[in-house]
């Protein structure tokens, strides 16, 4: 059944699908190979940014469509992604 949100002019919603689509971003940015998420999956707030992560309740809650970063892969997980910037002065 899809949740939607309650604010004024809202129509977004949380649906199978969308949790489906965040579920599987979820699993790319894991690194894991063969891993399928499952309802019972967990990662601690550890492996999010600050910004993802709202605090201005008395529960620390993840904001929607929150996907984690913050890992420390073995090297052979690394990306490669080295950009080489040349600066000549004239």
């Amino acid at each position: 059944m899809p949740v939607f949100c309650a604010a004024c002019g809202c129509n977004n919603r949380r649906s199978i699908q969308t949790r489906s689509r965040l579920r599987r971003q979820w699993e790319v940015a894991l690194r894991r190979e063969d891993f399928v998420a499952t309802e019972t999956s967990k990662l601690c707030s550890e492996h999010f940014k600050p910004e993802d992560l709202d605090r201005t309740g008395q529960i620390v809650r993840l904001r929607d469509g929150a996907i984690p970063s913050v890992f420390s892969f073995p090297s052979h997980l690394q990306r490669v992604g080295v950009f080489l910037l040349y600066i000549t002065h004239k």
